[in-house]
């Protein structure tokens, strides 16, 4: 955890302190039946809530409070999951000791034997609405911002891309089965 400076420290100290007991209170109702010490709990929330410091500071009293109580909540539901998983997995993998078993040689799916060159010219053969939404959101956009720079709706980008990759297939399976077989031969 990095060091911080006293003044930040006295402000974060003021800003958790009018919820202090809430989540004590709270962190002590989850831990009730064991399995997680209140105080870890709390630790761990109040280590969160100083790493969200700043946007911490920007909100209201109340949307501090519960975002304070569901980060505690949650943290406990993973400190239960981490406990299930170590008591359920963990014997169960001492006891197993099986040897290393050693993996069959990769199968190549037949479109992995396509060069980007290949996919690219494939690529521009796609009519022109299914190219261009295929290219914008090879590049990273989301569908909504597809549908707004081609004028149409996310469906509609949902549909066309559907339609590319399917075209695609029929384009390259030939070539991709080929290279498949000359390879197996």
């Amino acid at each position: 955890m990095p060091r911080i400076d006293s003044g930040i420290s006295r402000e974060f100290t003021d800003l958790i302190a009018p919820h202090r007991a809430l989540l004590r209170g709270l962190a002590h109702k989850l831990c009730r039946n064991g399995g997680v010490e209140p105080e870890d709990l709390m630790q761990d929330t109040l280590e969160r809530a100083l790493v969200h410091f700043e946007l911490l500071r920007g909100w209201s009293e109340g949307t501090r409070r519960a975002w304070l109580c569901t980060t505690l909540q949650r943290r406990f539901l993973d400190h239960c999951r981490r406990q299930r998983t170590e008591s359920h997995e963990g014997p169960t993998l001492e006891l197993l000791q099986a040897p290393v078993l050693v993996r069959e040689p990769r199968q190549w799916h037949p479109w992995e034997r396509v060069s980007e060159e290949e996919l690219h010219q494939a690529i521009s053969c796609l009519r022109s609405p299914l190219r261009e939404a295929f290219e914008l959101h090879t590049a990273g956009m989301r569908y909504k911002d597809i549908a707004k720079r081609l004028g149409t709706t996310p469906g509609t980008v949902g549909f066309w891309l559907h339609q590319a990759r399917l075209e695609l297939r029929s384009l390259l399976r030939p070539l991709a089965t080929e290279r498949a077989e000359e390879l197996a031969a």
